[in-house]
């Protein structure tokens, strides 16, 4: 809903700006635009007595894969919405050149 409303307000500021080349990754497949595929983890459940040394080791490498698995999941994420946004580029492209083309009168 956010990215229909944010291309609909796009379509209505555009002007006659120079155009850019947009590089970067992409996200745009054959079969339209994908989710994203990061995993969010899970965050360990923490018991409610920790009684041995062997529990409190146990726990503490359950929160060090937690927190390796959580930057793994916000670079994802970050990588997924920058791409996104360079697709969102590429498309303004497209519709500023279809613009442009459209003013230029024919012979």
């Amino acid at each position: 809903m956010k990215h229909r409303l944010m291309l609909l307000l796009l379509l209505g500021s555009l002007s006659n700006s120079a155009l850019a080349i947009v590089i970067g990754g992409t996200n745009l497949g054959v079969f339209g635009y994908p989710d994203h595929s990061c995993r969010k983890p899970h965050k360990p459940i923490k018991p409610y007595s920790l009684n041995s040394r062997w529990e409190v080791d146990s726990y503490n490498r359950q929160v060090d894969s937690y927190n390796f698995e959580l930057q793994r999941y916000i670079a994802c994420m970050k990588e997924y919405l920058e791409n996104a946004s360079n697709d969102m580029k590429r498309i303004e492209e497209k519709m500023e050149e279809a613009i442009a083309e459209a003013k230029r009168p024919s012979f």
